[in-house]
């Protein structure tokens, strides 16, 4: 399964998902961040489409120029759908009603990294299935799980992810960043990062009309807009998600 190990290089760390479309929001929080590719590490944790929106698919060409310059990229479902429904279209041995744009990004798409490890973090769109190790998960399991995985009791998951075959040599990564699931469902303030200490959600509801998050892994600080209905992108925010990070 293909996937990055990111080493520490001194990098502010960048991380956000589920921009649902809001691309001029999510340009938006990182000219405020002074996100500079040379500096920062970017990461996006997937669902920057509605892949049933054509309008949103153009924040695809955005993301992947964000990666051309160093930041990575992993899908969420709504990538993976789309990919799919260009696949179907195609099989279908007609002309399809999709525009000749969607078969580059099917190719894009099926060619990112499922997940990605840095600083003792692992980042997946969705989560994990508990249970499974981490090498035997599947693109579904990586991209769709929901209850199983935010309802499983903390000190059961803990005690999978140490004991993961995957840190065996040395804690790898003992928590778990991920989006798919707005935070007001796991309990969260509405347009807030939730955790839970071994479970980190990033999905502030973009796609429910409450906000769209970037978060600094380094400082805790969190760039936010607002997406409800009109898009007031323009109601921006710098917060701080400090003490769910456990940062001193």
């Amino acid at each position: 399964m293909k996937h990055v190990i990111l080493p520490d290089n001194g990098k502010r760390v960048l991380a956000i998902s589920d921009i649902h479309g809001y691309k001029d929001g999510f340009l938006r929080l990182l000219q405020n961040a002074n996100y500079d590719p040379s500096r920062d590490q970017l990461l996006l944790l997937g669902d920057y489409i509605d892949a049933d929106n054509a309008v949103s698919w153009d924040t695809l060409d955005l993301v992947r120029e964000l990666t051309e310059s160093g930041a990575i990229a992993i899908p969420g479902n709504q990538e993976l759908k789309l990919a799919s429904l260009a696949d179907r279209s195609r099989s279908r041995r007609r002309r399809s009603s999709l525009p000749s744009k969607v078969n580059r990004y099917e190719k894009w798409i099926l060619s990112l990294p499922l997940f990605v490890i840095h600083n003792h973090i692992l980042f997946a769109h969705a989560g994990i299935r508990p249970g499974v190790p981490l090498t035997q998960q599947s693109v579904r399991d990586l991209t769709e799980v929901r209850e199983l995985f935010f309802n499983y009791p903390l000190d059961q998951l803990a005690a999978l992810i140490d004991q993961d075959e995957s840190n065996r040599e040395g804690a790898i990564w003992t928590r778990v960043m991920f989006g798919h699931t707005p935070t007001f469902k796991l309990g969260g303030e509405p347009g807030q990062i939730w955790s839970d200490g071994r479970r980190i959600g990033i999905d502030t509801g973009s796609k429910h009309g409450y906000r769209l998050t970037l978060l600094d892994l380094n400082s805790g600080s969190t760039y936010s807009c607002a997406t409800s209905p009109g898009y007031q992108s323009s109601d921006f925010r710098i917060g701080t998600a400090k003490d769910r990070l456990q940062l001193p």
